[in-house]
């Protein structure tokens, strides 16, 4: 009978975790990842955590450094892990699901999960605003707009690029004054008095380009998820303009039916 693993060194291996190693059904790598994705599931292994050590790992669960390796390397290419040079693999954020959640509730979100969102502000000017986005705001043409870009990350973690452009003229001040981690739903609200009623969104699936893939921490070319967002407001008018750039394996999109 196989016992459980008591090393203190190492977390404890249950016997469902080696009977579900040795089931024979699926590959060992894509089984060992399965158990894995289970602790992290489980919250034993949480965000933003180191995992154990690929020597730990192989300890733990008797099977070689190649399993372990490309078990590892299936579970990264599924935004479950992340690896940082020089640190180690860690457990990546959870995916931002795109339908319900809006990505303005990003901070909320993230803390009511207990996890660790932060946010840099990448750029802030008044400036004139390319023709689709005058468009968007329903501006003429020598009008100009705050525009505000900052990086969402959890953990250290980058997860998304936001880009956002409100009417310069309805919002004085805004450029001096903003703070990455407000929410701009709400500083519109308490500051200008303006309540955002209707948004419409539109999604495309991208390829990321050099700079923005620098940004996300990966490679040119990754996928990605392009989402641009319309704000109006209680008076009817659009407000704001926002342009949300995610990693392709941090977010997920669903939608829910209803049969009648």
């Amino acid at each position: 009978m196989l016992e459980p693993a008591t090393d203190s060194r190492h977390p404890t291996v249950e016997l469902d975790d080696l009977a579900a190693l040795r089931t024979g059904l699926i590959p060992l790598y894509h089984s060992l990842g399965q158990v894995i994705r289970g602790r992290i599931q489980s919250g034993e292994w949480r965000a933003g955590e180191c995992i154990p050590s690929e020597r730990a790992l192989l300890h733990m669960f008797g099977v070689s450094r190649a399993t372990v390796r490309q078990s590892i390397e299936y579970l990264v290419r599924e935004g479950v892990l992340q690896r940082v040079r020089g640190k180690g693999t860690f457990v990546a954020p959870p995916k931002v699901k795109q339908g319900v959640l809006r990505l303005c509730e990003f901070f909320r979100t993230m803390q009511r999960r207990g996890l660790n969102p932060s946010a840099r502000l990448l750029g802030v000017a008044a400036l004139v605003p390319p023709l689709n986005v005058r468009q968007a705001l329903g501006l003429a043409a020598q009008e100009s707009v705050v525009w505000l870009q900052r990086l969402l990350s959890v953990h250290e973690f980058p997860m998304m690029i936001e880009t956002s452009y409100l009417p310069a003229g309805r919002f004085p001040g805004l450029a001096d004054t903003y703070d990455a981690t407000q929410d701009l739903t709400q500083v519109v609200l308490e500051r200008y008095a303006i309540r955002i009623t209707e948004e419409h969104e539109v999604f495309e699936p991208v390829i990321l380009e050099s700079a923005e893939a620098r940004l996300l921490g990966v490679q040119r070319g990754f996928p990605a998820l392009w989402v641009e967002t319309v704000a109006r407001g209680d008076s009817g008018g659009v407000v704001m303009f926002r342009t949300s750039l995610l990693r392709g394996d941090r977010c997920r999109l669903y939608v829910d039916l209803t049969f009648n």
